[in-house]
């Protein structure tokens, strides 16, 4: 494997780690017996907002590499479409019904029938469904990222660094001007903040992307810088008018210093030449598996832990659960990758072979 997806494995893997540490902080911070104990650390991953840092990474990544997977010399839109099936929905299906389960033990209580059904396609958040876990509505943006490149590389564009420019600043325009919408005296559709943020989210995806182009293509370094430059001055911007008194949002260090953090990370991962650590390279081949399953392990063992049986277990610092947290969700998200992921991405790139080989023989 090239060094560089190489680092940016185990950027996934550290992006992991970062989102498990946000939410269970998040949690665990509201328990009054835990919080006595010691809450220094959950506060710090809170106001710097490492959930943030962690799927910022993650869009880049994704805008980084796949793109690049669509259009290498073997692929087809039907084999595309393929392989990101296998490698997305059969673990996100098990994750989601396992979240079902949990909440019908521990509460029990079930989503409406309709709200299971939506969250069976990734898209329930654009269809004004709940998301059984909170987490899912990024693999909504990741699906509208996978179909916008499928729609570029249909146009035969995907290697038109303007047209990928252009789709970067659609989505930023789009989000600036629903932003600008929401400070007239109007009545606009009630969205969830996630579903207005999409369109951000795709213009830091398009960013990866043409970081991508111009790091292997040597040229067209513009395009990059354009993308980079207008993406990312939202939240320079944001912490500008905050140090000038003017804040713009509820928490402006809060909303851009995660985005800025994210961004420099990305580069040094990229750009540095160093020897990342297998640990990390391995917990990047996991991170899916670790990022859908952690909520679980996370809402089982808050559960456990309320229960008058299981008293002993509160009495120790913030910092004791999501340690917790992270080592079982890693350990869990191990063998959901063994027995269901890798599985299912051999059963794609065995089908998309298939399907390969018919259309050549049909030719």
């Amino acid at each position: 494997m090239n060094s560089r997806l190489l680092n940016l494995d185990a950027l996934r893997g550290l992006a992991a780690i970062l989102v498990v540490w946000q939410h269970s902080s998040e949690v665990f911070i509201r328990n009054s017996s835990i919080a006595q104990h010691g809450t220094e650390l959950a506060e710090f991953v809170n106001q710097l907002d490492f959930g943030r840092i962690g799927v910022i990474c993650f869009f880049l990544i994704s805008g980084f590499v796949i793109p690049f997977s669509l259009s290498s010399a073997q692929s087809s839109l039907k084999n595309f479409a393929i392989r990101r099936f296998f490698r997305l929905y059969p673990a996100y299906w098990t994750s989601l019904f396992m979240a079902l389960g949990l909440t019908w033990l521990i509460s029990d209580w079930m989503y409406p029938a309709a709200t299971i059904v939506a969250n069976t396609t990734m898209l329930q958040g654009l269809m004004g469904f709940d998301n059984v876990q909170g987490l899912y509505w990024t693999l909504t943006v990741e699906l509208i990222f996978y179909c916008l490149c499928a729609l570029i590389f249909a146009k035969r564009q995907l290697a038109n660094p303007l047209v990928l420019l252009l789709f970067c600043w659609g989505g930023l325009s789009l989000f600036i001007g629903w932003q600008l919408l929401e400070q007239l005296p109007i009545k606009l559709p009630e969205m969830a903040p996630t579903i207005t943020y999409i369109p951000f989210c795709i213009a830091v995806m398009f960013c990866g992307t043409l970081i991508r182009h111009s790091y292997v293509r040597k040229k067209n370094y513009w395009y990059a810088i354009l993308a980079v430059a207008g993406t990312f001055s939202i939240p320079l911007m944001v912490l500008f008018l905050y140090f000038l008194g003017k804040p713009v949002t509820e928490d402006p260090l809060r909303f851009a210093l995660p985005h800025l953090i994210a961004l420099a990370i990305f580069f040094v991962v990229l750009l540095v030449p160093f020897r990342p650590w297998r640990s990390l390279v391995a917990l990047g081949t996991i991170s899916y598996s670790v990022y859908l399953f952690h909520p679980i392990v996370m809402r089982g063992l808050n559960w456990t832990i309320q229960q008058s049986w299981a008293q002993s277990f509160s009495a120790y610092s913030v910092e004791v659960y999501m340690l917790a947290t992270t080592l079982v969700s890693i350990a869990l998200g191990t063998l959901v990758y063994k027995l269901i992921e890798k599985p299912a991405i051999n059963m794609g790139r065995h089908l998309s072979r298939n399907t390969e080989n018919k259309e050549m023989a049909i030719a």
